[in-house]
């Protein structure tokens, strides 16, 4: 009998450590939700291939689609089609790609762009601007709306956005 009440005991404090653990893990997505999603976009300047300066707050009026990349990072490359597809669409006029590549020598980002021709732009960032934007890991997408709002981080459903303007 004793043993059967043990086991009981042990049984419910083990299920409550789990719903515990569950309820702690929802709150922590939630919170990284809301301080990730409709929020102000963070500004930044940084470098573009070309050294000149690139404030993403110049870009206020339209929507901008940051692609967190580094050139050693295999699926990024598979991206580039549709960025280079979306860049010659929207042309920068309503819809501007900013690629940033994070913490690469510029002329390595360089070859890797004429390489793969890139038709977007493409900044030279670094670990703290992609901690800024919470980028666990790459490629990440971010697609900001023409208020400077954050729409979507790990964007599935870029063309739905994008069909809303067209």
């Amino acid at each position: 009998m004793k043993k059967i009440a043990a086991f009981t005991i042990i049984f419910v404090l083990a299920g409550m450590c789990m719903v515990c653990n569950l309820l702690s893990s929802s709150a922590v997505d939630i919170l990284v939700w809301k301080e990730t999603i409709e929020v102000p976009a963070p500004d930044f300047v940084l470098k573009d291939l070309d050294g000149n300066d690139v404030r993403l707050s110049d870009y206020r009026g339209k929507m901008v689609l940051l692609y967190f990349m580094t050139t050693w990072c295999v699926n990024c490359g598979d991206n580039i089609p549709y960025l280079n597809k979306i860049h010659k669409e929207y042309n920068d006029d309503d819809v501007v790609v900013l690629a940033i590549d994070i913490d690469e020598p510029p002329k390595k980002v360089r070859a890797y762009a004429e390489k793969n021709a890139i038709t977007y732009r493409v900044l030279l960032g670094d670990k703290k601007t992609a901690r800024v934007y919470n980028v666990i890991g790459v490629p990440s997408f971010i697609l900001i709306n023409e208020e400077g709002i954050i729409l979507c981080r790990q964007c599935r459903s870029i063309d739905m956005y994008l069909k809303k303007i067209s």
